[in-house]
């Protein structure tokens, strides 16, 4: 029996992968239209047919990113499965940070999206400080975390700002354009420098073998 052909990838989505490497190693400014249509193999008109801008291509790019972060906002978490839930939760969101670099690290550069984008940006950023404060006081329910409550809301805050600005500030002060996997673990070893003082040392080593990229 011959073996089915697979579908060759539509032309659109092989724009927005090909644009989406390029900005994530060289940087948004850094790429032209021209050049991700000479990656692609295609004309720049061609590519002008699926995207007009580059701003379009941002916000395509956006929007997959959403669909990764509805993915991690529906984490659930108790108690007894918090130590889980919360290494799911800081793999998921490295791994959106990993997949879409230059939307964490460019904004500078391509500039404020549509209002519609923004406010689901500010509701996603509301929602995970939200659940940031809750995975910690599941921590402190079972004694994983020795913390008072009045602490968790700048903690989570600060939690969100390294994960959240972690590229930017790679790339400000050690002009690291391309994250790579060291890089990565590097941000998510920061992020837990905030708070493992204060974790248990069964939280603590069970975050050490688990929560690394």
């Amino acid at each position: 029996m011959a073996t089915p052909k697979t579908a060759a990838p539509k032309t659109r989505d092989r724009i927005l992968a090909t644009s989406l490497k390029l900005f994530n190693e060289n940087g948004y400014d850094a790429v032209t239209t021209a050049r991700i249509s000479d990656e692609v193999g295609i004309s720049e008109g061609n590519l002008w047919y699926h995207f007009r801008t580059k701003r379009d291509l941002v916000r395509a790019h956006q929007l997959a990113l959403f669909i990764l972060i509805d993915k991690r906002l529906s984490i659930q978490s108790t108690p007894t499965t918090v130590l889980d839930s919360y290494a799911q939760f800081n793999r998921m969101v490295f791994e959106e940070v990993w997949t879409y670099q230059y939307l964490y690290r460019d904004q500078a550069e391509y500039g404020r999206t549509s209002p519609e984008l923004e406010d689901r940006v500010h509701r996603i950023y509301d929602t995970t400080t939200t659940m940031l404060i809750r995975f910690f006081r599941h921590m402190i329910d079972v004694g994983h975390l020795d913390m008072p409550d009045d602490e968790l809301a700048p903690l989570a805050d600060n939690t969100w700002m390294v994960i959240r600005y972690w590229p930017s500030f790679l790339r400000e002060t050690r002009r690291v354009v391309k994250l790579d996997k060291a890089a990565l673990n590097a941000g998510i070893r920061h992020h837990f420098a905030l708070f493992e003082t204060h974790l248990s040392p069964k939280a603590r080593a069970y975050f050490e073998k688990t929560a690394y990229a």
